[in-house]
This record gives C-alpha cells, sequence and structure tokens, in this order.
C-alpha cells in the first residue's frame, strides 16, 4: 500500500469516529483529559481492528457479513441512550460520558476497521504500520473535533438539546450501516 492510499484510507475509517466524537463534545463538553482518553480510545480501536482483521484473515469472514449488523445495533444503542437522556428534564440526574458508553462508541466505529484489515494483510507495508497510521489519523482527528465541539457546545445551545441532536446523529449513522447491510 503506498504512503498516498494509507493516508485516504486513515481518513475514510476516522469519518466515523469524528463525527461521533464531534457529537460527544457537544453534548457533554467533556474536560480536555477526558478528550484526550476519548480521542485515544478512538485511535486505539481504529489502529487495533485492522491489525485483528488482518491476523484472523479468512476466520473472520462469517463476522465481516455481520459487521453492519453489529455496527447499527451499537450506534443505534448509544443513539437512543443520548436522546433518552437529551429528554429527560429531571433536575438531580447529571449525565456523563462513561467509560462504558466510550468504548461502545469506540468499537461500533472501528468495525469497518477491522473489514479493512483483510486487505491490508495483502499490502507491501508493515501491518503495524498501517495499524499505526489508522490510530493516529483517528486520534487527531477525533482530539480536533471533540475539542472545537466542546467549545462550540458551551456558546450555543444547552446540553439537553444537543444531546438531542447527538443523539439523532449516531441513529443516522447507525441506519447508514443497517441500509449497507442491504446493498
Amino acid at each position: 500500500m503506498d504512503v498516498l492510499t494509507l493516508i485516504c484510507l486513515s481518513l475514510s475509517l476516522a469519518a466515523d469516529a469524528f463525527v461521533t466524537a464531534v457529537c460527544d463534545g457537544l453534548a457533554y463538553r467533556p474536560k480536555p483529559a477526558k478528550r484526550i482518553a476519548i480521542a485515544i480510545s478512538f485511535g486505539a480501536a481504529q489502529g487495533i481492528m485492522p491489525v485483528i482483521g488482518a491476523l484472523i484473515g479468512d476466520k473472520l469472514l462469517g463476522f465481516i457479513n455481520a459487521k453492519n449488523y453489529v455496527a447499527f445495533a451499537t450506534l443505534f444503542v448509544v443513539g437512543v441512550l443520548m436522546l433518552i437522556d437529551g429528554f429527560d428534564k429531571s433536575e438531580r440526574k447529571k449525565s456523563r460520558l462513561g467509560v462504558k458508553t466510550v468504548a461502545f462508541q469506540a468499537i461500533a466505529t472501528s468495525i469497518d476497521a477491522l473489514a479493512c484489515g483483510l486487505t491490508l494483510s495483502l499490502m507491501p507495508l508493515p501491518l503495524w504500520v498501517d495499524g499505526l497510521a489508522i490510530g493516529l489519523t483517528t486520534a487527531a482527528l477525533c482530539m480536533i473535533g471533540i475539542s472545537c465541539a466542546a467549545a462550540i457546545g458551551k456558546r450555543i445551545a444547552k446540553p439537553e438539546r444537543v444531546k438531542t441532536i447527538g443523539g439523532l446523529i449516531l441513529i443516522a449513522l447507525a441506519l447508514k450501516n443497517l441500509v449497507y447491510c442491504f446493498i
């Protein structure tokens, strides 16, 4: 795989994670340390999944056929929970962006990278270079996205409204994955 192809692949695989990070930034406005943790989580998942896909190869083909269903279910659940959180009017409940939610998001947005791993093993660059490039690109884009969104979110809307919008965006991403199941 030449460098330009790797860059394009890295950017395209990072797209879903970037959108999810932007939604998290707008809805939850995490502090800088948590932003870094989220970006690293998304980057690590995106970087590790293609390596797993390349290493497992043929044994993974049955799962790859179901990848869009898994991504749909995970993103849909997280989106619905964020939507419910946005409509929750109780004052005593302060929502947080927890480890479980971030882990679900990281896995759901990196399943396509798992599928791409099947072809990475056929390319000339070492597998670890591909995974590192994909992971670092994703982490950098997510850090930019979540930081900008958190700064904008403070100025434009109440967190509840943004959580509702973020939930709808994640549900739209989930539906995109469902549509790909039938194409």
